[in-house]
């Protein structure tokens, strides 16, 4: 692949799908402030606390249908998307699915045929398959493998493990404090902890043509991080 940075213009253009989360909030918070990234265009129900003159917030109240924003993808290099929620947070099954699959499936659909060379980045998350006893996992894995039909070598899926929120949660969730006891011991568990400027560097780095395996486990997600702050340094100098 391309490396990244490397003659990158700053009119590269990226939709970022889920940004008011918190992996979501970190990809609009380090795309805006990457001289190569032009513009960031959030797909969101609401206003974004952020202000940024190459930031674009398109309002759309239906997730199920990505048509109004056709004249958007059109012109959009990269969809990033990290929308979805926790197992804890949905109502059900049903509410899962319609979320992390559906909603996924219908921005990427209309993304496909309003820009059919346009990239795909999806944060997924550590633990999904097709066979898992759990419901999530498996649902993630169909979301993904129904991404790869549609985008074959332009999506790069990322697995994470737990994602620390680096700036933040809105919401506060019990898992945060299960694992900041193991935090201080981030550098010997590579394998299932990383944060949410990690995964948003990565899920750029890939955006901008950087060499990152299709399916990037937690390791590969924080290799693909330090790749994309050594490639902003070789921009600086």
């Amino acid at each position: 692949m391309a490396k990244a940075g490397a003659g990158s213009p700053a009119t590269m253009r990226v939709l970022v799908l889920g940004s008011t989360g918190v992996v979501g909030d970190a990809i609009v918070r380090e795309a805006l402030a990457d001289s190569r990234i032009g513009a960031v265009i959030a797909a969101s129900r609401r206003p974004l606390r952020h202000a940024s003159a190459k930031l674009q917030t398109a309002i759309l109240e239906d997730f199920s249908d990505f048509g109004p924003l056709a004249p958007l993808l059109a012109n959009v290099d990269a969809v990033l998307c990290a929308l979805g929620l926790s197992w804890y947070q949905a109502k059900d099954e049903a509410h899962y699915r319609t979320i992390t699959h559906d909603y996924v499936m219908a921005c990427a659909r209309a993304a496909a045929a309003a820009n059919p060379a346009g990239r795909f980045s999806f944060v997924s998350g550590h633990g999904a398959s097709a066979e898992s006893s759990q419901a999530w996992a498996r649902i993630k894995a169909e979301t993904e493998n129904d991404l790869e039909a549609m985008y074959g070598a332009r999506l790069t899926v990322f697995r994470p493990g737990y994602i620390h929120p680096f700036y933040g949660r809105e919401a506060a969730y019990w898992g945060d404090a299960v694992m900041r006891p193991f935090l201080p011991l981030r550098g010997y568990m590579t394998r299932w902890i990383t944060d949410s400027r990690e995964v948003a560097r990565a899920v750029l780095y890939a955006a901008m043509g950087g060499d990152v395996p299709r399916l990037a486990d937690n390791r590969a997600v924080i290799a693909a991080a330090a790749a994309y702050d050594r490639s902003r340094g070789e921009i600086a100098t």
